[in-house]
């Protein structure tokens, strides 16, 4: 048997490719985050990998990476945008087939904002919030062409503050601020209609405005400004204008008037001062008020008084009189008496009485003080009760019964009624009543219960009022809340936006006033403010303003008008030139000129801006051309160039030239006159071409020319003369300008020829041509 080679084929049987994880259905992201797309492939090898969107392919490249590794396929998309959205697809391939699976992505933008402009307007007028906004839908707002508006019709007082317009989408949120500023006109909130004095007392006239700042106001009477002077003193604070009249005379008897104006409007009041010669009896012309104050405060109890001096003041509390002394203070100042105290206990309460008198007559006014007790931590309230029988003692806060429980104990031993309660907070406040009884009846003792505490965040918005590149102005109101015991002081701080890892910078803090310059700023850059309230207590919780870049309110002017050159001189030109069209919303403050030669740099004339519309600028050269433009300036800065003036040349001004002097009459004969001449004294600027000689007979107002050509010496033959008659000569200078100005005669002098029986009046004459 022959063994022969047998021959096998072996088969592979290779399978298809096939998706054993697929990405996510939607992915929603963000636009410029990253996002990678991945799955897991299964199937005979090699297998292929290729990416498409919405059916074109992807390449690979520094956006979008691809990669296939341990049958894991991955499309990488770094900072999406939304044109990347779409719906992506994954193929697979070997050589049994071909497989596929799809994702879509949805890219959502950022919200885009613009910040919205502060807004000033006047109370009663319309104000409207705009802000354009721009992101992806849908949006937590409605918009009319992609624009947020807030339109409030009717504006007041409270409407002024910060607001705030936020939008939220998929993709996140965004918010700006913007503060409205009403504006009030100012308004007069106390005066009196009539004031009597007696002739040489002194007087003081005083009327209390409200309204925005700044206000300005004057006194006047008879249609005459009143100003401080000798006899007249103004005073102007807190909203409180006084005219003081030192020494009153019969003349000062009349209608004086008040005004008061800001940028808004303009109030004004009458006030009749009436000047006697009686002696008045005092009045109260503002009685003293009731008082409500907390223990440890400084109490004050005024009020105003008109009579004749000199007027006698008593205080007293009750019957009891009271003295100056370390408790009390007493004060006199003007028509204003006063008492000053410290409540530091129970028995500083009660009514007050003032009176004040005169040889006239007497007044007098009171009032009544009351205090609400107060206690940091109460531990314990105790009432003492003495009575016969058996006695039972209840406690009552808010007309609510008390129990012991929790972290409130009421104890009753040996005639004594306690309340203790532990770890008091602020909802222990309020008033108590502690009521004892037996079989004969029941007697209450109340009191007042104050738990102190930090204060609250001063009242929100801080409005901002003024914002300069160094500075800015800030209010605020005072805290709702202020933990029981007066407010002492406001700490301001700032901090920059741009570095939060910094502490807070302390502006100001020692004072009580709700106005503060926050100073020392770095212009363009982003701030925000925070005021917090402090009492005895300690510091409570701030108050933010919203972030503020330090800059002007306002912008720079517009550029001025077309510059014009005159008076134009050898070394010096005139430039005048139009107001700008725009100031930016502050006053102009000057004008700066600048100069060049034609082609030249452009060099500043004045180191100071210029307050007027024209500027005499020196300094050039002769025979040089120039050419000047204006810039105009105010608090926000400067304004674009205006136009360049039309170019001028710095030549001499050509003037009338001086009369020919000395004109004398040299040698005659029947027919001719010799006559001779000095030049002028002055040639206005350009040389003298010549002269001309002319005639005038006697009985005639004609002159007759006698030269044709100029001449060019200083003299002359005239001829053609007739014997016997009388002749008057004058001599003209000629120089190159056109307008003929006759010059000022010399004195004539006459001379008579008796030879030929000629007579001539000569006389020199200067004239342009």
């Amino acid at each position: 048997m022959i063994n022969k080679p047998m021959k096998f084929h072996l088969w592979t049987l290779k399978s298809p490719p096939f998706f054993v994880e697929k990405p996510e259905g939607v992915s929603v992201v963000k636009a410029g985050d990253n996002l990678v797309f991945e799955c897991q492939v299964s199937g005979s090898p090699e297998i292929s990998v290729r990416w498409f969107r919405d059916g074109v392919e992807v390449q690979q490249s520094v956006k979008h990476m691809m990669s296939f590794c341990s049958s894991v396929a991955t499309l990488q998309i770094s900072n999406v945008t939304e044109n990347d959205s779409g719906k992506y697809f994954c193929e697979a391939c070997n050589d049994a087939g071909t497989e596929s699976c799809t994702a879509e992505l949805v890219v959502k933008a950022y919200l885009i904002r613009f910040k919205i402009e502060n807004v000033s307007t006047v109370l009663g007028d319309v104000a409207v919030f705009c802000c354009s906004v721009e992101g992806s839908l849908p949006l937590s707002r409605a918009f009319h062409n992609k624009v947020a508006s807030l339109r409030i019709p009717v504006c007041e007082a409270v409407h002024s503050g910060n607001y705030t317009c936020l939008v939220v989408n998929e993709a996140g949120q965004d918010k700006c601020f913007a503060t409205l500023v009403v504006k009030e006109p100012p308004t007069i909130q106390e005066k009196p209609e009539v004031v009597r004095v007696t002739r040489g007392d002194p007087v003081c006239l005083e009327c209390r405005v409200a309204g925005s700042p700044q206000i300005s106001v004057g006194w006047s009477k008879d249609g005459k400004e009143l100003q401080s002077s000798r006899k007249y003193q103004l005073l102007y604070e807190q909203n409180c204008s006084r005219l003081n009249i030192k020494s009153t005379e019969a003349d000062d008897a009349g209608e004086y008037e008040f005004r008061a104006s800001n940028s808004i409007g303009t109030c004004t009041c009458k006030i009749t001062l009436m000047v006697l010669e009686e002696i008045l009896p005092p009045t109260f012309i503002k009685k003293l008020k009731n008082i409500q104050a907390v223990m440890d405060s400084v109490v004050t109890i005024e009020g105003k008084v008109s009579g004749s001096l000199p007027m006698s003041v008593e205080w007293s509390k009750g019957r009891q009189k009271i003295s100056e002394g370390f408790k009390y203070k007493l004060l006199q100042l003007e028509n204003t008496v006063s008492l000053e105290l410290k409540l530091s206990e129970s028995s500083d309460t009660g009514e007050y009485s003032c009176k004040v008198w005169n040889s006239a007559g007497s007044c007098v006014s009171s009032a009544v003080l009351t205090a609400k007790g107060q206690s940091s931590d109460v531990n314990a309230i105790t009432c003492r009760n003495r009575a016969l029988g058996c006695i039972t003692a209840s406690w009552m806060k808010d007309r609510r019964e008390l129990r012991s429980s929790g972290n409130t104990r009421i104890t009753f031993v040996s005639g004594t009624a306690s309340l203790e309660i532990s770890h008091a907070s602020k909802s222990d406040a309020g008033d108590y009543l502690c009521k004892a009884s037996n079989n004969v009846g029941s007697n209450f003792f109340a009191l007042h219960v104050t738990v102190l505490d930090l204060p609250g965040p001063p009242i929100g918005p801080i409005n901002i009022l003024e914002v300069t590149p160094d500075h800015m102005m800030i209010q605020w109101r005072p805290p709702k809340d202020d933990g029981g015991t007066p407010v002492t002081n406001y700490v301001v701080e700032k901090k920059d936006v741009k570095k939060p890892w910094e502490p807070w910078s302390v502006v100001s803090s020692g004072g009580t006033s709700t106005k503060a310059k926050v100073s020392r700023l770095e212009k363009g850059r982003e701030y925000i403010v925070r005021v917090r309230a402090e009492n005895k207590i300690g510091i409570g919780a701030g108050l933010e303003s919203p972030p503020t870049i330090a800059k002007h309110m306002f912008n720079p002017p517009g550029s001025p008008g077309l510059p014009e050159c005159s008076d134009i001189t050898e070394n010096a030109v005139t430039v005048s030139w139009p107001l700008p069209d725009y100031d930016g919303g502050s006053p102009i403050s000057g004008y700066v000129i600048e100069r060049r030669e034609m082609t030249g740099k452009w060099i500043r004339v004045n180191k100071t801006p210029v307050l007027d519309l024209r500027y005499r600028v020196s300094g050039l050269f002769e025979g040089n051309t120039y050419e000047f433009r204006v810039f105009a300036e105010n608090v926000a800065g400067i304004s674009e160039p205006s136009p360049t003036s039309d170019p001028i040349k710095a030549t001499r001004a050509i003037t009338k030239p001086g009369p020919p002097g000395n004109l004398k009459l040299k040698d005659w004969s029947k027919s001719y006159a010799d006559i001779c001449w000095t030049k002028p004294t002055r040639d206005g600027g350009s040389p003298i071409l010549g002269y001309v000689i002319e005639a005038q007979k006697s009985g005639t107002a004609q002159w007759d020319r006698i030269n044709k050509d100029l001449i060019k010496m200083c003299a002359y033959r005239v001829p053609g003369l007739i014997e016997g008659l009388e002749y008057r000569i004058r001599v003209r200078a000629t120089t190159k300008l056109v307008t003929v100005n006759p010059g000022s005669f010399l004195k004539p002098s006459w001379q008579r020829i008796s030879w030929f029986h000629l007579r001539l009046w000569l006389m020199c004459h200067a004239v342009i041509l």
